[in-house]
């Protein structure tokens, strides 16, 4: 049996194309298909995936800034028997080749455009059956590493997203995410699984934060995807409101009380939901639906998806008590594991794939919370020791999100000297004041620094650039109204100790 026959998402779409073949799928800036001419879109692509001879089950590089064909191209390629790699165009050119040297693919689509190009001198890899997809992690945390989605797995999400959202015929979904982060997935074939109207957000939109939200209320979309740092950065742009948006889902970050009110300020009649979910188990496996009135501070997670389950192992401090719980998630549906040679041995050993169940160590820990609700509280490396006494860095970034003003916050604690430095986004007014503020809250846990940007680096994802962020104050470990090395948010203000 070819892969062609047995790709689920594939099946799917021409089974829904065929029920809704007038009905709209497709609107872009300047392009509007209907399921019919989608499916003659993609048909167009398999035939040209197909002409070159390239090997079943190799990778398939789809260049691209989120133009409409590429939905197209996605399912051709996939019809075809190979598994698409998605490529931001919009990145660095340094990243770009870095992402095609490690995924060793067989050919390169370049959106606009309709040629499959062959790459010379490079002996493919061939991807386990059942390969549907190749993404990389964020970079958020450290270098990227290839994974091998499983194509069922992520129909699975996909089918449980759309009997939770009441996902049908018509229903108006928004991509505004970047084709490199695994999220837009959701996006991109969420709609099309269930006859909806896929709406994709040009290039422009999506680079500024003024014309987000009026993208969302002219196109009159009612589901969205969103990181939370985003939306508090896009609600501070434009004072626009989306009456006819009816569910925002959050995930990427962890996710606030002030987050959610803010962003229902502008659209009063949306329900929200958080999701969590290493890409490594596809998607997401947890949602929680948030309350009316979420109050302050970290959102829950929630419960697991259908056939997933969590291990949380307690993790004992230096002096041997139990200061939180690591989090392992099993699951059938998630991924098949690293590329080969994207990932460290460590990564080899947390992430196991065996007699059909993904099992993911993750670096996150968690606690449930009175409800039975798993709340992700930070990531092992975040609770750090200065001056001999432990510190939770999550916990001062959560205390920081919290407040008025801060769109996001980042902690980190520098090398070498050990001190704790906090960058925020969005604070109005002296920085001092904020630690001021924060100190209540935090007493022998506040930070040593206070740094303000007027906004934060950003990846692909739409995630703060953490990693970008800590290298340069590492590198000097008290910068200077005068540093320019953090890219595009040049420092505004510091607040010092104080004694």
């Amino acid at each position: 049996m070819t892969a062609t026959m047995t790709c689920p998402i594939v099946i799917r779409f021409r089974d829904v194309a065929a029920r809704h073949s007038g009905l709209t799928a497709i609107v872009g800036a300047q392009q509007r298909l209907s399921y019919a001419e989608l499916g003659q879109q993609a048909e167009q692509w398999r035939r040209r995936c197909s002409g070159p001879g390239l090997p079943p089950g190799s990778p398939v590089v789809i260049l691209c800034d989120g133009h409409p064909e590429l939905p197209g191209a996605f399912l051709g390629v996939r019809a075809a028997g190979l598994v698409p790699v998605l490529i931001d165009a919009a990145q660095s050119a340094s990243r770009v080749t870095a992402a095609i040297d490690a995924a060793r693919p067989s050919a390169v689509i370049r959106l606009p455009g309709t040629e499959v190009e062959p790459v010379p001198g490079v002996e493919p890899r061939i991807l386990p059956e059942g390969a549907g997809y190749v993404v990389f992690s964020s970079g958020s945390q450290g270098t990227p590493k290839g994974i091998i989605g499983l194509a069922s797995g992520l129909l699975q999400f996909l089918d449980w997203e759309i009997e939770t959202l009441g996902i049908r015929p018509g229903t108006r979904t928004g991509m505004l995410t970047s084709p490199s982060f695994d999220v837009v997935f959701r996006d991109l074939l969420l709609p099309l699984m269930a006859g909806g109207e896929l709406h994709i957000a040009e290039a422009d939109v999506r680079s500024r934060p003024d014309a987000v939200l009026p993208w969302i209320a002219e196109h009159a979309v009612s589901v969205v995807h969103l990181v939370p740092s985003l939306s508090a950065r896009w609600i501070s742009a434009a004072a626009t409101r989306m009456p006819e948006l009816r569910w925002t889902l959050f995930a990427g970050e962890p996710l606030y009380g002030q987050h959610v009110t803010r962003w229902r300020s502008a659209a009063p009649g949306t329900a929200v939901i958080n999701l969590y979910g290493p890409s490594e188990t596809t998607l997401a496996k947890f949602f929680h639906l948030v309350v009316d009135d979420p109050g302050h501070g970290l959102q829950p997670v929630g419960r697991p998806l259908p056939g997933t389950e969590v291990e949380l192992e307690p993790v004992a401090a230096q002096d041997r008590t139990v200061r939180t719980h690591s989090i392992t998630i099993s699951t059938p549906h998630g991924s098949l594991g690293y590329l080969p040679g994207s990932c460290s041995a460590d990564d080899e050993l947390r992430l196991r794939r065996r007699d059909g169940i993904t099992r993911f160590r993750t670096q996150d820990r968690g606690e449930l919370d009175e409800h039975g609700d798993l709340v992700v509280t930070g990531r092992l490396d975040t609770l750090v020791k200065r001056n001999g006494t432990f510190v939770d860095i999550a916990r001062i970034e959560s205390a920081a999100v919290d407040l008025d003003g801060v769109r996001a916050a980042c902690c980190f604690q520098l090398t070498p000297s050990g001190r704790i430095v906090l960058a925020v986004e969005g604070v109005e007014g002296p920085a001092a004041a904020l630690r001021r503020r924060l100190q209540p809250v935090l007493g022998t846990e506040l930070p040593d620094r206070i740094l303000a940007f007027p906004s934060l680096p950003l990846l692909p994802s739409g995630k703060v650039d953490r990693r970008a962020l800590r290298a340069v104050l590492d590198e000097g470990d008290e910068p200077t109204a005068s540093s320019s090395r953090v890219p595009r948010a040049p420092l505004l203000r510091t607040a010092p100790e104080e004694h």
